[in-house]
């Protein structure tokens, strides 16, 4: 009996605990996941809104066809007020700026930032 080899692996208590870190970093993801995904639509439509424009278009003009893609592709989080237009030497500069929060749990929220640009 002297020869005890000392036990290895994972307690109860250990694996309660892993457990818990581990669904809470899912839940997080999956509540961040659409978020991230309408960030990369509206970065999609900016391009696509400055590509189909004219040479010689209005900010209106440019401001209604975002808010028709994006309605399109169910974005509610950026309309087309929300959107600058800038010239910058030779090329536009579409860009847009916004926050989302993410309830998570009683008194605990995830608060993201995005910007979407896009060039022509």
């Amino acid at each position: 009996m002297s020869n005890r080899q000392r036990q290895r692996g994972l307690s109860i208590v250990g694996f309660i605990f892993v457990t818990a870190v581990v669904v809470i970093a899912v839940m997080i993801g999956f509540r961040m996941v659409p978020a991230y995904i309408e960030w990369m639509t509206v970065q999609k439509v900016l391009a696509k809104t400055l590509q189909d424009s004219k040479d010689s278009f209005t900010l209106y003009q440019f401001r209604r066809d975002f808010d028709l893609k994006a309605s399109a592709d169910y974005i509610d989080s950026v309309r087309g007020s929300d959107v600058d237009v800038v010239k910058d030497g030779n090329e536009l500069v579409a860009s847009a700026e916004w926050t989302r929060t993410l309830h998570l749990v009683g008194n605990v929220s995830l608060l993201l930032e995005f910007e979407a640009k896009a060039r022509k």
